[in-house]
């Protein structure tokens, strides 16, 4: 019997592609990096000015054990459980003045 286990990349990249389907969904632009010597990361970007992007990184919080969205400088963004929150803020930080 083979035994599947699943790193902790693995459930990090799988939370950034969950993020990523939102933003995506509305309008974002994404990209994915999964290098296998790096963490996985998401550059999301406003599509109207691509300047205004972000990483961002999934990370599994102690003593808790749950996951968290985070800012690639270390910011806590939202709980991973919390998807549809985490793309809100995100997009909030990255609007063009006046597009919210």
């Amino acid at each position: 019997m083979s035994v599947q286990t699943i790193s902790d990349a693995e459930t990090a990249l799988g939370h950034l592609e969950r993020l990523t389907e939102v933003l995506r969904a509305q309008g974002w632009t994404v990209e994915v990096s999964a290098h296998a010597d790096r963490w996985p990361s998401a550059l999301v970007a406003n599509p109207r000015m691509r300047a205004l992007n972000e990483n961002v990184i999934a990370v599994q919080e102690r003593p808790a054990d749950t996951w968290a969205y985070f800012y690639g400088w270390g910011e806590r963004i939202a709980p991973c459980s919390e998807t549809a929150d985490a793309a809100a803020l995100l997009a909030r930080v990255l609007a063009v003045r006046g597009e919210n």
